[in-house]
């Protein structure tokens, strides 16, 4: 199989829960950006984290960018990743998710096919942030970049998108733990509540 990539998303600016989501720390001991590499580097081979605190995301050992358009939220970010990976194939994830599951993102792998997005969608709404995104999408990001059109979802509605369905989801993820993310306290006590041995 293709080699693919992971690019972790790390440049938000934590508004509303006052803390760098990132170093969390979980039940488990880890912090929430631990528990995401350990995941990850059991799958890529390459692991690029972006952000725009590059100093304090050295210490893990893998590839560190930071975003080369400021103040472009999570597109530029998907658009640096991708721009600094050596895959066609990236596997783009939030860093506030600490559940994610790796048989959800063997799917993803597995259903990459000739296609520029393989996306998650549960309800008719996408999960932009924990899809694949192939190199093919730079030119059109790009274009949403320069007009500061920042909307990842209108940039996925012009390419050539695989939709992984909530019966395909459910069958690797029954809970839908990938999506879950810590934006508030109230989500980080629900995070707290989930024991890592039940979720892995």
């Amino acid at each position: 199989m293709e080699k693919a990539s992971a690019i972790i998303l790390a440049g938000g600016k934590n508004t509303r829960i006052g803390k760098e989501k990132a170093f969390i720390q979980l039940p488990s001991g880890e912090t929430i950006i631990e528990n995401t590499l350990n995941v990850l580097k059991k799958i890529f081979p390459e692991i690029i984290i972006v952000t725009n605190q590059k100093e304090v995301y050295l210490k893990f050992n893998v590839q560190v960018a930071e975003d080369l358009i400021k103040e472009s939220g999570p597109l530029g970010g998907i658009f640096t990743g991708l721009c600094f990976s050596t895959s066609n194939h990236n596997l783009v994830v939030a860093c506030d998710m600490p559940f994610i599951q790796p048989a959800l993102i063997r799917l993803l792998l597995d259903e990459r096919g000739t296609y520029d997005v393989v996306i998650p969608e549960i309800d008719g709404e996408v999960e932009p942030l924990f899809a694949l995104y192939s190199k093919n999408c730079i030119p059109v990001m790009i274009e949403h970049l320069q007009k500061r059109n920042l909307k990842t979802r209108e940039v996925i509605n012009e390419l050539h998108v695989k939709k992984i369905g909530t019966k395909e989801i459910n069958r690797v993820d029954p809970r839908h733990l990938s999506f879950f993310n810590i934006n508030t306290e109230e989500d980080l006590r629900k995070a707290e509540n989930l024991k890592m041995g039940e979720v892995r």
